[in-house]
């Protein structure tokens, strides 16, 4: 039985209009009144026509149609199939050739007849004027070149899928089920027997590609040229990395000496610059460096300056320090600041040895920060600044004088300040007195004139 699709001369998957085409014109071809001289083959050809068209053109029986297409066309024809294939477990087994060579029995004859069978079993599948129509690549000899025949054999055969449909597999007929439903289930067993077996000889074929790639003495010999050539390859990296740096190296080795050439030249020229200027104007670049500290020393004092000890800030302007300094909570904190200074002033041992001052000075400031050192700075100059401004009453640090003591000495400044009163007030009447005299004469000479 012939194929819908082949009579009409279109693909599985041709439209309806290509079909009505190709109808027209296998009509026009095979009408008998068009062939008189073979008028029973025209006759027949044209009534296959007339029934594929018919099929094609309907689409429910065109599904039906592509859902038992295998099964129509090759069940009866291929009923007996499974006992004409051969075995191919057999030729799992380095016993089914005899040496390497191209002879009757050697390894290359062996496989190539092997591998052309399983492609002619499959060609009666194939649909024609498909992609898989054509014959698989061809296994070769022992001279055959790898990139044009091994390689393109394997990468072929490795991913083989038979074109085998095992419609004889299929264990219900769908003709005989009663209505569609049962049809539905009995082709979806059918179908599934006939994967079960396409799978089963797809991993079968394959294992053999494998079994047989593995001890083809030509895929050895590439691999082996492959691994040459890495090695090859390998080896001229690692001498070229290693010319480059010994080249590195040696151009480092020229830069450093190079370097300390020109440092050499320029310590020189730094002396002969500094005999000059000792010379010319009697000082030298180490008196710069001394300025150098100074102005650093200037800029450290300045910048202690800016930085308020009461308040532990830093301010970046000198009209912010002042406008901080009039704010009401500096002023609390320098309050605050002079009373803990002058209770520690009060309870400090004036007698205390200096020495010891010192080493506390310096494990504290061990223990401190920078920031806290700076910050210990700033108190100790404010503190020398108002003990300058304010000093400090020895009669705050000497002993309290015996109250009878005192007393006597009271009395006796009293009665010294009474006597000078007294006499003050003598004077001043015996003054006014001469005063009033002078007046007296003065207005009598001025009446007698």
């Amino acid at each position: 039985m012939e194929c819908h699709y082949a009579i009409l001369g279109v693909e599985l998957n041709a439209d309806d209009g290509a079909i009505k085409k190709a109808y027209r014109k296998a009509a026009l071809k095979y009408h008998p009144d068009k062939n008189p001289n073979c008028l029973e083959e025209a006759t027949e050809k044209f009534r296959l026509v007339q029934a594929a068209y018919d099929v094609l053109s309907d689409p429910q029986e065109r599904a039906w149609y592509d859902r038992h297409r295998e099964e129509i066309l090759h069940r009866k024809k291929y009923e007996n199939y499974k006992e004409n294939s051969f075995d191919l477990w057999e030729y799992f087994s380095p016993s089914a050739y005899k040496g390497f060579g191209d002879d009757a029995n050697g390894f290359y004859a062996v496989y190539r007849d092997v591998f052309k069978k399983i492609d002619v079993e499959d060609q009666p599948f194939k649909d024609e004027g498909s992609a898989g129509d054509e014959w698989m690549p061809c296994f070769g000899n022992s001279e055959s070149d790898y990139d044009d025949v091994v390689h393109e054999f394997y990468s072929s055969w490795q991913s083989y899928c038979t074109h085998l449909s095992y419609v004889w597999e299929s264990q219900y007929d769908v003709k005989e089920a009663p209505n569609r439903r049962v049809a539905r289930l009995v082709e979806k067993e059918n179908k599934k027997v006939r994967d079960k077996h396409k799978k089963k000889r797809n991993e079968l074929v394959r294992e053999l590609v494998s079994f047989v790639r593995k001890r083809d003495p030509r895929v050895k010999a590439h691999k082996a040229e492959l691994e040459r050539i890495a090695t090859e390859q390998a080896v001229k990296a690692e001498e070229r990395r290693m010319s480059e740096m010994r080249a590195k190296a040696e151009e480092a080795a020229l830069y450093d000496q190079e370097n300390f050439e020109e440092l050499v030249k320029h310590n020189e020229r730094v002396s002969q610059l500094e005999n000059m200027m000792r010379d010319e104007f009697g000082f030298s670049s180490d008196e710069d460096s001394d300025n150098s500290d100074q102005n650093s020393e200037e800029e450290q004092e300045y910048s202690d300056d800016m930085f308020c000890v009461a308040c532990n800030k830093m301010f970046k302007s000198v009209m912010g320090m002042r406008n901080h300094q009039k704010s009401k909570k500096h002023k609390e904190n320098m309050n605050r600041l002079k009373e803990e200074m002058q209770e520690e002033v009060s309870v400090d041992d004036i007698t205390e040895d200096p020495n010891r001052e010192e080493i506390e000075d310096k494990v504290d400031d061990r223990k401190l920060t920078k920031k806290q050192k700076k910050q210990k700075r700033q108190r100790q100059k404010l503190l020398s600044n108002m003990m300058e401004s304010e000093p400090l009453k020895t009669e705050d640090f000497e002993e309290k004088i015996d109250p009878v003591q005192e007393s006597d000495e009271v009395s006796k400044l009293e009665t010294e300040i009474d006597g000078d009163i007294a006499e003050n007030e003598k004077s001043i009447a015996d003054d006014i007195g001469n005063t009033a005299d002078c007046n007296g004469d003065n207005e009598t000479s001025v009446i007698s004139d």
